[in-house]
């Protein structure tokens, strides 16, 4: 159970970190953000995957939680870019 939180997690982390930058706020929402919005979704971005990084340290123990969130943050970043890769397709199903 620990190991679908941490990637939850993770993958809300990177979502929140792509989303705070102004090109990809143009891709996926068609407008940019202000300036404000997107430090905070940048900070939330970086304390999730700080998050993450506590719920692998205690759930898993600190030697193993370590390599579990770098292998889950490997996963996230991924699923990520293939999405942002194939973005056109993904907004068609939901439009």
């Amino acid at each position: 159970m620990i190991h679908i939180a941490i990637a939850a997690l993770a993958l809300s982390g990177f979502v929140l970190l792509l989303l705070a930058m102004p090109r990809h706020q143009q891709d996926w929402l068609r407008r940019k953000l202000p300036a404000r919005t997107s430090t905070a979704l940048r900070g939330g971005g970086f304390g999730v995957l700080a998050l993450a990084f506590a719920a692998a340290g205690l759930g898993l123990g600190w030697a193993y939680g370590a390599v579990a969130w770098c292998g889950w943050l490997s996963v996230a970043a991924v699923l990520v870019l293939t999405a942002q890769t194939n973005r056109e397709r993904i907004l068609r199903l939901f439009s």
